[in-house]
């Protein structure tokens, strides 16, 4: 029953008139609101006034006219001098309300030019969060740029996309995918992330994390200290220090890869960044697709690479990756069973072009990898290419991750071939060395893969 409603049937039920249904409604109201009890006995009171009033007793005290007038003259000159003032007051009281008692948002973002995101929350309706924060239950997806994030602890991130996370509680950040760099102030201690693969509390430090579909979680730490706890296998946990980089074995053992912090951005960009590198990926069940496709006139062409960390069994050498031969199948070639490359996580090849004629170096158009194997997911591939120029220092250009084969050893056989371009047309301008680093490939043995060529075509600076 509403206040209208209320009203109404007890004025009718002091004039005698209220009955039937609409009685029986009152008699409930009045049973179980304590509010519509209150406005019965108000009501009572005035009732038992106005009757008393017309016996000569005035209950209700009530004053003649020409006094309310004069009372009426005399207030409004009080209050017409109080008005201001009161306006004044009452304005400044607002404001530090609402700079008081206004809650800070458990997380913040800023996105950079170009990004593209979409935000759902727990809470919806009028209990929805506004605006560009995420509270506990808030996910966030990043389908194309690069967000800030500004947790009300004081802890940051930069997250680049594609990235799929989920705001838990305010220490607590759950990461399905995406590559993200942390800083953590000391008050914040115990700030965790949990990617599919891993389990990470901050000890207080500047961290990293790439979280990709099909590939194995990392962790790099540039200052201070982390605990990392593997979810999967045997759950081992480590404390990793500032310097130390790992990746989550599928067995729960901890492994370690080059510590990278050019994958990684501390800040966020405040122009639209376009990518500088068009990918093309091809993949195919039959081991040798692409045994026609191998260059033997680029400029790796019978190069031999400064190597470190490769599996040189069975006459496997990177030397052959750079050959113009894609290689036969296991054992078919006498002297040389596994041609090709067997890679392990972390393998360098790098390659010294020199600085050509004129001492510019090299203008880099495109690379070509190709990899390839019957089994195991070795014709998967997984890598990381850099760039120096003359006279320079290295930057990664481009990483590739690229895992389209199953990693079962019964069928897993297959090739894959990615071709990279500068979107300019120029991938790299002015180089005299390139190395390529072989990362981990989810599910095949040992993460490794076969590499059977790598090509790079361009050709001297003008």
């Amino acid at each position: 029953m509403n206040q209208r409603e209320l009203e109404h049937h007890l004025q009718e039920l002091f004039d005698g008139r209220l009955e039937g249904q609409a009685f029986e409604n009152l008699q409930q109201a009045l049973r179980t609101d304590p509010a519509a009890r209150e406005a019965y006995r108000e009501y009572l009171h005035l009732h038992h006034a106005l009757e008393f009033r017309t016996k000569g007793v005035d209950l209700l005290n009530v004053v003649p006219m020409d006094r309310v007038v004069e009372r009426r003259q005399r207030r409004a000159i009080r209050i017409a001098g109080l008005a201001a003032a009161a306006v004044l007051m009452v304005g400044a009281l607002v404001m530090t309300l609402i700079a008081t008692h206004t809650p800070q948002p458990t997380l913040a973002i800023n996105t950079a030019p170009g990004t593209d995101i979409t935000i759902s929350h727990a809470h919806t309706g009028e209990d929805a969060p506004e605006g560009l924060v995420l509270e506990p239950g808030s996910q966030l997806k990043v389908i194309t740029g690069m967000v800030e994030l500004e947790f009300s602890s004081g802890v940051r991130g930069i997250v680049r996309g594609p990235a799929d996370l989920t705001l838990q509680r305010e220490d607590l950040l759950e990461l399905t995918n995406g590559t993200v760099w942390f800083a953590v102030p000391k008050k914040a201690i115990g700030f965790t992330v949990n990617t599919p693969d891993l389990v990470l509390t901050d000890l207080g430090t500047e961290f990293g994390i790439m979280s990709e579909p099909n590939f194995l979680d990392e962790v790099h730490v540039f200052d201070g200290k982390v605990k990392i706890l593997s979810r999967n296998g045997l759950k081992k946990s480590e404390i990793l220090n500032a310097g130390q980089a790992r990746y989550a074995g599928s067995d729960g053992h901890w492994k370690a890869t080059p510590l990278r912090r050019d994958h990684f951005l501390d800040t966020l960009p405040v122009k639209k960044t376009e990518p500088a590198v068009v990918s093309t990926e091809e993949s195919s069940n039959e081991e040798f697709s692409y045994t026609n496709d191998v260059s033997d006139t680029d400029l790796l062409h019978g190069l031999k690479p400064v190597t470190s960390g490769w599996k040189l069994e069975n006459e496997a050498h990177p030397n052959e990756l750079t050959d113009g031969i894609h290689g036969a199948r296991f054992n078919e070639v006498p002297g040389d069973p596994a041609q090709g490359a067997w890679t392990t996580v972390g393998a360098t090849a790098e390659y010294n072009l020199g600085t050509g004629a004129k001492g510019l170096g090299y203008d880099i158009t495109s690379i070509q990898s190709i990899a390839a194997w019957a089994g195991a997911g070795f014709g998967n591939q997984s890598w990381t290419v850099e760039v120096k120029p003359v006279g320079g220092d290295y930057r990664i250009l481009h990483t590739v991750n690229y895992h389209p084969l199953t990693s079962q050893p019964i069928d897993g056989g297959g090739a894959t071939k990615v071709i990279l371009r500068g979107k300019s047309g120029v991938l790299a301008s002015g180089i005299e060395s390139i190395k390529f680093t072989a990362s981990h490939v989810a599910g095949s043995v040992d993460n490794a893969f076969v590499w059977r060529e790598l090509d790079v075509f361009g050709g001297p600076s003008s």
